[in-house]
C-alpha cells in the first residue's frame, strides 16, 4: 500500500516482519524505512495509515547505545525526539525468549491511531513482528545544481553549497570587481571558475623587477561575496644592511633608497690591511634582494714566512695562518748548547717587511742538569764539556722514570732527557660496600708513596678495621683495609600481655628502626611506648611491662553478702551479690570488672520484703486452731526464698577462659 504527495511517497507492507527484515524489504522495494522529519509528517502518517494491531516499524535503531537514524547514520537529537510517555524504558518490559534470556529493546515502533499517545514512539524488541513503513525519495540527480537535495514531507528542498543560492542553487555569489586593483610597478591576472569575479575566482599579483608584493596572495572571492585579501602593493626590494669592515671603511650610493634595489657600496681598508677579495671591492643590490657578492673584509698584510734557526727555533704570537701578518711579533731561541746572536724579537710592518734581520745560534757547552724533586745527580767534572756524564738516582719511596745516565753531545745537548722521580704505587684500593673512601693527592697519584686513605661508613653501618692506611716505600699499605658492617639491634623480646610491633622485619632492624609497644585489653603499659635502634646497636628505651587494670573494690550491701572470683578487683574479675532473709536484691546480681577499670553496673542494694511475711507471723500467735495452716504457709515462703536465692555460676568472658566458679548464698543452710 502507498500514498504520495508531490513525488514524496509512503509505503507499508501487507504482512508483519521483524525490524531487520522490514528494513531489507523497504530498501529492496523503495528507498529506506521512514525517517520522521517533523510533527506535520507524523500527523499526515497518523491520518493516512490504517490501524494495525502491532503498529509500524520506523527507521530508528540503538547503535552502540545511541539512538540513530539508519538512513543517514545521524544521531537522534533531543529536540527531534517524539517518545511516548515514560519511553524509551528498555528495562520495564524486557522480552524473554524460550531460554529466559533477556533481550534489549533496541528498535522503534510508531503508534498509529492508538487511543493514547497516538503518533508517539516506543522502543521495542527488534525480533517482534510489525508492519514495515517505507518511503520513496523525491530527490533526483539534477534536483540541485550546486547543492544537496534534502527530502521534505511534501517535496524536497536544496541546501546550497557555500557560494551558491537560488531554488536549485543555480546562481553564484559575485565579488566587487572594483576592489581588484593593479598595483603601481606591477600587474594583476585573474582566473574565474564560475563567471567573472564570482565565487572561487582568484587573482594573482606580480611586481616589476626590483619590487616585491606586500602580501603573497592570491586574492580569492569567498562564499560571502567578499575578497579574502585587500589588493597588495609592490614595494621596493631591500637588501641586507651592510656595515663598514673592521680596520676599513664603506661608501654607498642609494638611488632608490638605503640598501635597496640598485644600491652600490664600495669598500676600502686602513694602512697595513687589504681586502680579502680584491676583485669584489664594490657590491650591488640585485632584484631578488641579494647583494651580488659577499661583503669583503680587511685582513692584515703578510710578511715573509720565518723558518726555524739553525740549532734554534722561532716562536710567534700564535700558530694560525696570520702569525706572520701586520703588527705580529716573533721571538727566537736556540737549542740546548747554543746561544742566540742578534735580535730576540722582530715585528711585521705595514710594508709587509720584518723590522730587523733574523739572528743565528752558536754552540755552547752543556748546561748542568737541574735536579728535580726527590732526585740525586752526580756529574763528572765541573764544566760539563763534551762527553761529560751525569748519573741520576731517587730517594727512598720513589723510582726513576727515564735513563739513569746522560752524556754531553757535540750539539751542546745531553744525550738523554733529564729523568724524573715518581712515587712508588701501592695496589689500588676498592671502595668497600656502604663506605666512603677518601685519599690524599690527585686522582692519578692518590695510591702512591706517602699518601694516606681514610674509610668511613654510610649511616646505619659501623667500621670494622682501621680508619686510615698509608702507602709505604715498599709499595704496600700499612694495614689491612677495613669494611663496613650494618648496625642492627636484636628484637625487643617481651612477654604477654605486651604487644610489640616493629617498622621492619625482625632480621632487618637496623639503625633508626623503631618498635612500638601496647598491651592486651585489660592491661596498661608500664614504661616507654616506643624505642629506636641507635648507632651502638642497642635500643634507646627499655622494654616495658603491662600491668592489669584494677576496678575500685566492692563491699557487701547492707543486709547482704558479696562473693568475688579474685581477691583483687582486676580486669575480668566477677562479684555476685545476695541478701539476708526477709530482704530482696535490687539491681544486678553479677558485676564484672571491665578493661577500662569500671564495673559493668552499679552495686545492688537489699530491700526488706513486703508485709505478707509479717502477717504470717501474726496468724501463728492468734491461736492454736490455725497452727497447721500457718506452719504450711511459712514453709512455702521459705521454699520460695530458697528458689530465688539459687546458686550463681560465674564464667569468665575474657580471651583466656578460667574454669567456672560456683558461689552459693546462705539460704541453703536454712532448709
Amino acid at each position: 500500500m502507498w500514498t504520495s504527495v508531490e513525488c514524496w511517497s509512503y509505503f507499508y507492507s501487507n504482512t508483519t516482519m521483524d525490524w531487520d527484515t522490514a528494513r531489507v524489504w523497504c530498501k529492496t522495494h523503495y528507498t529506506d524505512m521512514v525517517a520522521i522529519q517533523n510533527q506535520e509528517e507524523i500527523g499526515h502518517l497518523n491520518s493516512w495509515l490504517p490501524w494495525k494491531n502491532n503498529y509500524y516499524w520506523i527507521g530508528i535503531r540503538k547503535i552502540e547505545n545511541i539512538w540513530t537514524w539508519v538512513g543517514t547514520n545521524k544521531s537522534l537529537t533531543a529536540e527531534a525526539t517524539n517518545w511516548a510517555k515514560n519511553e524509551p524504558n528498555n528495562g520495564n518490559s524486557k522480552v524473554k525468549n524460550v531460554h529466559s534470556v533477556e533481550k534489549s529493546e533496541d528498535c522503534v515502533e510508531m503508534y498509529i491511531k492508538r487511543e493514547k499517545q497516538t503518533g508517539k514512539w516506543n522502543d521495542e524488541w527488534c525480533k517482534k513482528h510489525k508492519t514495515a513503513l517505507c518511503y520513496a525519495a523525491a530527490c533526483k540527480n539534477d534536483s540541485c545544481l550546486y547543492g544537496e537535495c534534502v527530502e521534505t514531507i511534501n517535496s524536497h528542498r536544496c541546501e546550497c553549497t557555500p557560494g551558491f543560492y537560488g531554488e536549485k542553487c543555480q546562481h553564484v555569489v559575485k565579488c566587487n570587481k572594483d576592489e581588484v586593483m593593479a598595483p603601481q610597478n606591477g600587474r594583476v591576472d585573474c582566473l574565474h571558475s564560475y563567471g567573472d569575479f564570482a565565487y572561487n575566482s582568484s587573482c594573482r599579483y606580480f611586481c616589476e623587477e626590483g619590487y616585491q608584493l606586500s602580501t603573497p596572495g592570491p586574492q580569492r572571492c569567498n562564499e560571502a561575496g567578499n575578497w579574502t585579501e585587500v589588493s597588495p602593493t609592490c614595494e621596493l626590494v631591500q637588501c641586507q644592511k651592510l656595515f663598514p669592515p673592521s680596520s676599513g671603511s664603506m661608501r654607498c650610493s642609494d638611488p632608490l633608497g638605503p640598501s635597496s634595489y640598485r644600491s652600490t657600496c664600495t669598500f676600502t681598508c686602513a694602512e697595513g690591511y687589504e681586502l680579502d677579495e680584491p676583485l669584489s671591492d664594490t657590491l650591488q643590490c640585485e632584484p631578488l634582494g641579494k647583494w651580488n657578492a659577499s661583503q669583503p673584509s680587511c685582513v692584515a698584510v703578510q710578511c715573509s714566512a720565518l723558518g726555524d734557526l739553525e740549532n734554534g727555533f722561532v716562536t710567534c704570537e700564535d700558530e694560525t695562518e696570520m702569525r706572520f701578518s701586520y703588527k705580529k711579533n716573533c721571538s727566537f731561541s736556540c737549542d740546548a748548547g747554543y746561544r742566540l746572536v742578534g735580535p730576540t724579537r722582530v715585528t711585521c710592518t705595514s710594508a709587509a717587511e720584518w723590522s730587523e734581520q733574523t739572528p743565528h745560534c752558536e754552540a755552547i757547552t752543556c748546561q748542568r742538569p737541574e735536579a728535580g724533586a726527590q732526585m740525586v745527580i752526580q756529574c763528572s767534572g765541573s764544566e760539563l764539556r763534551l762527553d761529560a756524564t751525569c748519573s741520576f738516582s731517587c730517594e727512598s719511596g720513589f723510582e726513576l722514570q727515564g735513563a739513569n745516565t746522560t752524556k754531553c753531545s757535540e750539539d751542546g745537548r745531553w744525550s738523554e732527557a733529564i729523568p724524573t722521580c715518581t712515587a712508588v704505587r701501592c695496589p689500588a684500593l676498592q671502595q668497600p660496600a656502604h663506605s666512603v673512601l677518601s685519599c690524599e693527592g690527585d686522582a692519578e697519584m692518590r695510591f702512591s708513596y706517602g699518601n694516606a686513605c681514610s674509610f668511613s661508613c654510610a649511616p646505619g653501618y659501623r667500621l670494622m678495621g682501621p680508619s686510615r692506611v698509608v702507602c709505604t716505600a715498599a709499595a704496600q699499605w700499612s694495614e689491612q683495609t677495613a669494611h663496613c658492617e650494618a648496625i642492627t639491634c636484636k628484637f625487643p623480646e617481651a612477654e604477654a600481655p605486651v604487644i610489640t610491633k616493629c617498622t621492619k622485619p625482625l632480621t632487618e632492624l637496623g639503625l633508626n628502626s623503631s618498635c612500638s609497644f601496647s598491651c592486651e585489653p585489660g592491661f596498661e603499659l608500664q614504661g616507654a611506648n616506643a624505642t629506636t635502634c641507635t648507632e651502638s646497636g642497642h635500643w634507646n628505651e627499655a622494654t616495658p611491662a603491662c600491668k592489669a587494670v584494677k576496678c575500685l573494690p566492692l563491699t557487701a550491701p547492707e543486709h547482704g553478702h558479696i562473693n568475688c572470683s579474685n581477691q583483687e578487683p582486676v580486669y575480668n574479675s566477677q562479684c555476685s551479690f545476695m541478701c539476708d532473709q526477709d530482704y530482696s536484691l535490687k539491681g544486678q546480681e553479677l558485676l564484672i570488672c571491665g578493661h577500662d577499670g569500671t564495673w559493668s553496673g552499679e552495686k545492688p542494694t537489699c530491700q526488706a520484703l513486703s508485709s505478707s511475711a509479717t502477717t504470717v507471723a501474726m496468724g501463728v500467735a492468734a491461736g492454736g486452731t490455725a497452727l497447721a495452716s500457718v506452719l504450711s504457709l511459712a514453709m512455702w515462703i521459705l521454699k520460695r526464698l530458697r528458689q530465688r536465692a539459687s546458686k550463681f555460676e560465674l564464667n569468665s568472658n575474657s580471651d583466656i577462659e578460667e574454669p567456672p566458679q560456683v558461689y552459693k548464698n546462705s539460704i541453703d543452710s536454712l532448709i
